[in-house]
């Protein structure tokens, strides 16, 4: 096992794994780096046969390893997990890497695998690692553009693209990051409308976005991705309403970021119109899978994703830890909660 994983290995397997997400790239890792302030601790392994795999994390610096917390991916960053020669990952494969992870003497590790893997590492993870469930949905886009336009688009989608279309609707495409400012701007209007809705004072809502979402993140990825990061904006009257942020990889595009005006953008089927035209790019490009994202069950992103024929896949995040920290604080959460709701004046 070489930490951190040598990049020129890494793209070596990289270029044997065709179904590798945008995620799973040491540029990536990079960006993560540069954006976050964590330092590469990925793990580069051989397997018996000689194969090699690639496992993507990064660790806050300074901690010392008894204290540090492993992630591959942090939140907001998207799937990590294994890559490997070839690009089929083998049940032997998770359970020597679960294994190797669970000897160190870290804090603990937290994985987030690639939802096309999830049976694999279902089946080898050990019950008494952590498992945090999760749902994300992803297009197949086998067929081409008009199989998926007339045969997993829904009537009523197709019928929201014409009419944003007829409401002059305009859609422009940038891969040098030329409309990241656009973006930056349509993502304070969700901030805002977000905090409304969760009913969250207006400056701490502002402070948390920029904490969790900085500029500097989407210009980093859109500088460093290059054509690999597709900035999409929906123009009404001149005005930007809606925009996506879609990453794309050999054969699976991802799309990673969306923000808009919904009192504009909601009326005239903005968010559709952005989403067919990155579909018809993806598959232009070679992508055989459009990853939607994750999403919470019987949710309206669900229902929305849904409706352009996106498959719900479940998957699970884990997390392998020294001393079982999770379970503890998880109890801890649960009995704040039982006392909040005891207080005098709730509800």
């Amino acid at each position: 096992m070489t930490s951190p994983a040598p990049a020129e290995a890494w793209e070596q397997v990289l270029a044997t794994a065709p179904n590798a997400l945008p995620s799973q790239t040491p540029t990536w890792l990079r960006c993560v780096c540069l954006v976050e302030g964590y330092e590469d601790v990925s793990r580069l392994y051989e397997t018996a046969d000689g194969r090699r795999l690639v496992l993507p994390l990064v660790r806050r610096p300074g901690l010392g390893p008894v204290l540090a917390t492993d992630l591959g991916l942090p939140i907001g960053w998207g799937p990590g997990g294994l890559i490997c020669d070839g690009g089929e990952l083998r049940p032997e494969d998770v359970r020597m890497v679960v294994a190797d992870l669970a000897r160190r003497h870290v804090l603990s590790t937290l994985v987030r695998p690639d939802p096309a893997a999830a049976g694999t590492w279902e089946a080898v993870v050990p019950a008494g690692v952590f498992r945090e469930e999760r749902m994300t949905q992803t297009l197949f886009l086998d067929g081409g553009f008009d199989e998926v336009w007339r045969k997993r688009f829904r009537s009523d989608t197709r019928n929201r693209i014409r009419r944003a279309e007829r409401a002059g609707v305009v859609v422009e495409c940038d891969d040098q990051g030329r409309l990241v400012p656009v973006f930056h701007q349509l993502y304070r209007e969700s901030v805002d409308r977000w905090a409304r809705r969760d009913r969250l004072p207006l400056p701490l809502a502002r402070r948390l976005a920029a904490r969790r979402e900085p500029d500097r993140k989407l210009h980093t990825v859109a500088t460093m991705l290059g054509s690999g990061c597709r900035l999409y904006a929906a123009y009404h009257e001149g005005q930007p309403v809606a925009a996506i942020v879609v990453l794309l990889g050999k054969t699976t595009a991802m799309y990673w970021r969306g923000a808009m005006v919904e009192k504009l953008a909601g009326p005239v089927y903005a968010n559709y119109l952005l989403h067919r035209t990155a579909i018809a790019d993806a598959i232009e490009a070679g992508c055989t899978a459009y990853n939607m994202g994750d999403s919470a069950r019987v949710s309206s992103l669900e229902l929305f994703k849904s409706r352009f024929g996106a498959v719900s896949q479940d998957y699970a995040s884990y997390r392998i830890e020294r001393l079982p920290v999770t379970p503890l604080v998880q109890r801890a959460r649960g009995g704040v909660r039982r006392i909040l709701a005891l207080r005098p004046g709730r509800g």
